[in-house]
């Protein structure tokens, strides 16, 4: 559930609706920099196909592993854009471009561009960008044209559909030859009799712009999909399409009978496996999987009897860090009792991390790449291992080597006026993530919630 917390915080910071731009005599505008957008920023990884493995996760989340994106050989590189124009619906007029090409006369006729947003950064690896807009006075016709530094020819496209995608080979062989320049977009529109005249003329144009990273964005989502029964389903970065992670009746230790929901979850470090809850009648024990290949739904081979004993005794949202992921040191932190329990994977320690200071239980732990901290919500009311309602809180502790240590609250995330929980970190621990609600209402698929960051700089 986390993982869909994260990518909301990415959908709500990148699709705001708002006209992008506006140049009213159709003068291309250079961006000085690139500021965010849709992509967000980029880091670095390798292309891979959602069938390799899948990384990130709820809790604590995991960075490494295969990058998600475009599989298979590289396209080639793009040096100019075809000559000749596209026309989306071949029933439009070979004379649209003509028509498209007078000076407008017509004031504040501009469309509305709702994506992408002036200087949006994509990825390398990202989707293929989608140009909507909102004509201004009922258009039916629209112009859309690329225009990238250094090349040639720009590409003109006309459409009668409010929103345009970049053809596939177009986008390959353009992400992979034109980075960290600004692309101009722009769009105009007229509108078309039944006959194929010109009813009303070309509008001023609209414009905004986009820039390609140099490099991938890593990882891939993992989510909770709901048919019937709970299952897991991914995608890569840059990849259209889902598949199946994991379904119920992979997992090889469960009773097939009780056990056929998959919850809350979240993927190991290495991206190999996911620890996830399973659902057993009322209550929702944990297990662990391994994804990605052949011998999905099996229990990894570093589990020990031990170890896999104490998961199934214990739900909630596990949380693990790349800090403690080496042989002899695999932990995952979990808490449906209200306390944070410690289960090493490969071996026979647990235990349970000391909150001083804390009087209320502790639910839906993250745990920080660096190993050093974990963030919990602290609350008096716990469901299937995470909060159910209000009040509650993020507070910290340090992991101390299982032995955990003071609580205090996370600045800017414990506020009395506020509930906030699914706590998760930034990739590099700069930052936290949560969830927040208004008073102390039901949190669970909450329509009011919203995500918020604060700096963790202020943490342990």
């Amino acid at each position: 559930m986390k993982a869909l917390q994260v990518l909301a915080l990415l959908v709500s910071t990148a699709s705001v609706l708002a006209c992008a731009g506006v140049s009213p005599h159709g003068a291309p505008t250079t961006d000085a920099a690139a500021t965010g957008g849709a992509g967000g920023h980029a880091t670095g990884g390798a292309a891979g196909g959602t069938a390799g493995r899948a990384t990130g996760g709820a809790a604590g989340g995991a960075s490494g592993g295969a990058a998600g994106g475009m599989a298979g050989s590289a396209p080639l590189p793009l040096t100019d854009f075809p000559t000749a124009p596209i026309f989306v619906d071949p029933t439009i007029p070979q004379s649209a471009p003509a028509s498209f090409s007078a000076t407008s006369t017509r004031a504040a006729s501009a469309p509305c561009i709702t994506s992408p947003e002036v200087g949006t950064l994509m990825p390398r690896n990202w989707l293929r960008p989608q140009v909507t807009y909102t004509p201004a006075a009922d258009e039916n016709l629209f112009e859309i044209t690329f225009t990238v530094p250094g090349f040639s020819d720009p590409l003109r496209v006309y459409t009668r559909d409010r929103a345009y995608t970049l053809d596939k080979g177009l986008w390959d062989g353009l992400r992979m030859s034109v980075t960290d320049v600004s692309i101009q977009v722009t769009v105009k529109a007229l509108t078309l009799s039944s006959t194929g005249t010109v009813q009303q003329g070309v509008s001023q144009p609209a414009q905004s712009s986009f820039v390609i990273a140099p490099v991938d964005a890593p990882g891939k989502i993992v989510y909770w999909a709901v048919a019937n029964v709970g299952s897991l389903k991914g995608f890569g970065i840059g990849e259209e399409g889902t598949e199946d992670v994991l379904i119920p009746a992979q997992v090889a230790n469960r009773n097939p009978t009780t056990e056929t929901c998959i919850g809350c979850h979240a993927a190991t470090p290495d991206g190999q496996a996911v620890g996830f809850g399973l659902g057993r009648g009322a209550a929702d024990m944990n297990d662990i999987a391994i994804i990605g290949d052949a011998t999905a739904g099996q229990v990894p081979g570093y589990v020990t009897t031990t170890a896999l004993a104490a998961l199934r005794q214990l739900g909630g949202i596990p949380a693990y860090s790349p800090a403690h992921w080496s042989p002899g040191d695999r932990i995952v932190i979990l808490s449906d009792t209200g306390d944070l329990h410690w289960i090493q994977l490969d071996g026979n320690g647990q235990g349970v991390l000391a909150r001083q200071d804390d009087a209320r239980s502790a639910t839906e732990p993250t745990f920080s790449h660096d190993g050093q901290r974990v963030v919990y919500v602290s609350t008096d009311s716990i469901s299937d291992g995470r909060e159910a309602a209000g009040p509650g809180d993020l507070m910290q502790i340090p992991y101390a080597a299982g032995a955990g240590g003071t609580a205090t609250a996370v600045p800017g995330a414990s506020t009395m006026d506020y509930t906030e929980y699914y706590p998760s970190f930034s990739p590099d621990d700069a930052f936290l993530a949560f969830t927040r609600i208004a008073g102390n209402g039901i949190v669970y698929s909450n329509p009011d919630a919203e995500v918020f960051v604060v700096p963790s700089s202020g943490l342990l």
